[in-house]
């Protein structure tokens, strides 16, 4: 039987500088936001939605990513969707969808 895709290509303007951590082992890794508009017409009349991503990048890429990409530039990217889940200091069950950025 074949795999399932899990593939997502996003172009977007970061909605904040992305901010780098380094795991115990030392691992370099990078979170960033992602606002992607879309442009659709109602009528004739023009609209815009704008959607945002959380996004996270692991080892060189996000060292490159922090060291060249600031607030307001637009950026390209691939990756996959992963969903995480975790309980709250309050005891209360959290999740979050977010893209895994491959390039």
């Amino acid at each position: 039987m074949a795999g399932d895709i899990n593939k997502v290509v996003l172009i977007g303007r970061l909605t904040r500088d992305p901010e780098m951590r380094y795991t115990q082992n030392g691992t370099a890794m990078a979170t960033f936001s992602i606002a992607n508009n879309r442009v659709y017409s109602v009528s004739g009349e023009k609209k815009e939605m704008v959607s945002f991503f959380n996004c996270v990048v692991w080892a060189r890429a996000a060292e490159t990513i922090v060291q060249y990409c600031k607030k307001g530039q637009r950026i390209g990217i691939d990756g996959r969707l992963q969903q995480r889940s975790w309980d709250d200091k309050d005891g209360n069950k959290r999740s979050t969808v977010e893209v895994v950025v491959d390039n």
